[in-house]
């Protein structure tokens, strides 16, 4: 199990490995929008591209999404927005990714688009919202719209949340993980533990001491552990060796032990 931030997989990252520029004119080409293409205009590649957004191959637009968010020119934001509503699920996925790319340019056009689009079908798609949301940065009124979302009876979108919040790491998030810790499924409840983690505030080290001694899942309890020896100090060392000992789980143990050789190396440490 990694440990870091909590993150669905997608196939963004090794989609993009095998998509070389070359591809892009290749396509640029065969749409027809250029007779000879030239690599030191990029404004005019990123104007085929963003026609190619709107070709009925949808091979053709995944590319074409691929390509705007490796080149991240802030102008292509609406039409990597609207690609947010493609008929394919990896046009979408692709486009999110893209507005990613963007950066903070893209919060005031596609900011509380991308908030609503946590709510599509596909759990690609909802992570990579999430993902992108986390690289744009979040005004206030997206972070309340997420904390609004952890109400969605869907769990798959909840999940989407929480992972969004922890890649903001708002402070204004701070409650909402809170009470994510008692949601019913267990890798909604993990993710807010991470999310709390990733916040780094103190406050939160009696609720995630919590989890790990009460949580019936072993993600919960895993997560747990490792954020306690992240965040904690000497004081919870007792508690980290009963459970690096009694768990019931082999996992939770070898985490909550080495939460204790985290932290007593870190006491140490100090101390030289």
């Amino acid at each position: 199990m990694a440990h870091g931030r909590i993150l669905l997989q997608t196939p963004v990252r090794s989609a993009i490995r095998y998509q070389p520029f070359a591809l892009v004119f290749l396509l640029i080409a065969l749409g027809g929008c250029v007779q000879s293409p030239e690599p030191n205009h990029p404004d005019q590649v990123v104007a085929r591209l963003t026609a190619l957004l709107k070709d009925p191959d949808p091979v053709v637009r995944r590319t074409a999404a691929l390509s705007l968010g490796k080149i991240a020119d802030p102008g292509v934001v609406v039409a990597l927005r609207e690609g947010l509503f493609d008929p394919d699920e990896i046009v979408r996925q692709y486009s999110a990714w893209a507005l990613g790319n963007l950066g903070e340019s893209a919060i005031d056009p596609a900011g509380l688009v991308l908030v609503q689009q946590l709510n599509d079908p596909s759990p690609a798609v909802k992570a990579a919202v999430a993902q992108a949301i986390g690289k744009i940065g979040a005004t206030q009124g997206m972070v309340e719209l997420l904390g609004e979302a952890l109400d969605e009876a869907d769990p798959a979108t909840r999940r989407a949340v929480v992972q969004a919040l922890g890649w903001l790491e708002s402070p204004s998030a701070y409650q909402m993980l809170l009470d994510a810790l008692t949601d019913e499924d267990a890798a909604v409840r993990q993710g807010a533990v991470a999310a709390l983690g990733e916040l780094g505030d103190g406050h939160a080290l009696p609720a995630i001491r919590q989890r790990l001694l009460k949580d019936p899942d072993v993600g919960v309890r895993s997560e747990a552990a490792f954020r306690l020896g992240k965040l904690g100090d000497d004081s919870l060392l007792p508690m980290l060796q009963f459970i690096s000992a009694k768990d019931e789980d082999a996992r939770v143990r070898r985490w909550a032990a080495w939460a204790v050789t985290f932290l007593t190396e870190g006491s140490a440490n100090s101390k030289t």
